[in-house]
């Protein structure tokens, strides 16, 4: 609902970040999105701020990397996109950032789903293959936005936090 008072604090939020984050430094392109406990609307901050980031003609990429999620609470069911590797398939050397499924009616929006549940999350978040991505996705994204686990349960919003250099709590 583009036009409600929802999508108006979007992009109210959206200008905040591109005044205190995006534009302060040109290495300043991620960005965790992380609350501290479950239900309380993380993944659809983040998935809606990547759209109205994508409308204001930025090149976003959304990054699921909640490895603990349910697939229905997943932004692969948001958005919904087809099975995918994902981001465990590419921390655990089975795929390529090449498997982001571009948004269909929004030009500048890929996601990269989370991918299967691993059973060692916060060890695939931890290896080089992560900072590897993100590097990658730096280099051809304007924007990048990670939706995480909640940092009440898990460590994982914390690992991802410092790889992406600030987080929207």
């Amino acid at each position: 609902k583009p036009f409600s008072h929802v999508g108006e604090d979007l992009r109210a939020v959206r200008s905040q970040l591109m005044l205190r984050w995006f534009n302060v430094d040109v290495l300043h392109k991620m960005l965790a999105v992380v609350s501290p406990a479950a239900d309380e609307g993380r993944s659809f901050i983040a998935a809606n701020l990547s759209i109205v980031f994508a409308q204001q003609g930025q090149s976003t990429l959304l990054i699921d990397a909640d490895l603990r999620a349910k697939p229905e609470c997943s932004q692969q069911s948001l958005f919904k996109l087809g099975k995918s590797a994902g981001l465990s398939g590419i921390l655990a050397g089975r795929a390529s950032i090449e498997v982001t499924q571009r948004i269909t009616g929004l030009p500048c929006l890929s996601v990269l789903a989370a991918g299967a549940v691993p059973p060692n999350p916060q060890e695939l978040l931890g290896r080089p293959e992560f900072d590897q991505l993100l590097q990658t996705a730096s280099e051809q994204f304007d924007v990048i936005l990670i939706d995480t686990p909640c940092w009440a349960d898990y460590a994982d919003a914390e690992v991802i936090a410092a790889r992406a250099g600030a987080a929207l709590i």
